[in-house]
């Protein structure tokens, strides 16, 4: 097993980050590209919530910025930037499940899609299942090992864009048989859209009352 998974430092959430993006970025236009072509409210949801992944992998970027070599003074640095990327993408998490709530509301208003071209979307979900599960894998054991709530958080993200990649894939298969079953799309998102408030707000209200943030003078 490499050193990246057994013992992962900075250097390797830097470039982990780095990844992260450049995946987020390419989901975000492929889902809202789906929805164009299809309607599929779960589909501008993965969209949107891969939007807001952007940022929160972009959060993450700077907590763990190691362009260079990473030395003591560096890491001390990176460290007090912790509680600060933390409580924001806590913030980016309410923000994600309120935009998908609104667009599961807005699909359940417009009842039934078109079945037309969900082989694309069945091939896209399925691959974005399978890269999300490894991104959220990777950010959840670099979060313990490198004791980042930060990255638990953005991994927390990416789970979510798993499950969200995952119940695409599923529910596709199903309403391209039964289209009487298009309710399940936006179903799923509400309930993604509820649990991302929920840890959101929770881990707003643990940063403001158990750790007493915002402090009155950050550094870093």
């Amino acid at each position: 097993m490499v050193s990246c998974w057994r013992t992962p430092t900075t250097k390797d959430a830097y470039r982990l980050s780095w990844v992260s993006l450049a995946v987020t970025l390419v989901a975000a236009g492929a889902g809202i590209g789906m929805y164009v072509a299809t309607g599929s409210s779960l589909c501008l949801v993965f969209g949107l919530e891969n939007c807001v992944d952007f940022f929160s992998s972009a959060v993450v970027l700077w907590r763990f910025f190691a362009p260079t070599k990473v030395n003591q003074e560096l890491e001390e640095k990176l460290h007090r930037r912790e509680k600060r990327a933390s409580v924001a993408i806590s913030f980016i998490l309410v923000l994600l499940g309120m935009s998908i709530l609104s667009t599961a509301i807005s699909d359940f208003a417009r009842g039934e899609e078109d079945p037309d071209g969900l082989r694309l979307v069945v091939a896209i979900s399925f691959f974005s299942f399978i890269v999300f599960g490894i991104l959220a894998t990777l950010k959840f054991r670099y979060a313990k090992a490198l004791q980042s709530a930060s990255l638990n958080k953005d991994g927390i993200c990416s789970l979510i864009g798993t499950v969200l990649a995952g119940a695409l894939f599923v529910n596709t298969l199903i309403i391209e048989q039964k289209g009487s079953w298009w309710w399940l799309d936006p179903t799923v998102a509400l309930l993604c859209g509820f649990g991302a408030i929920a840890i959101g707000i929770h881990a707003v209200h643990m940063a403001r009352y158990s750790d007493d943030l915002p402090p009155r003078r950050w550094n870093g």
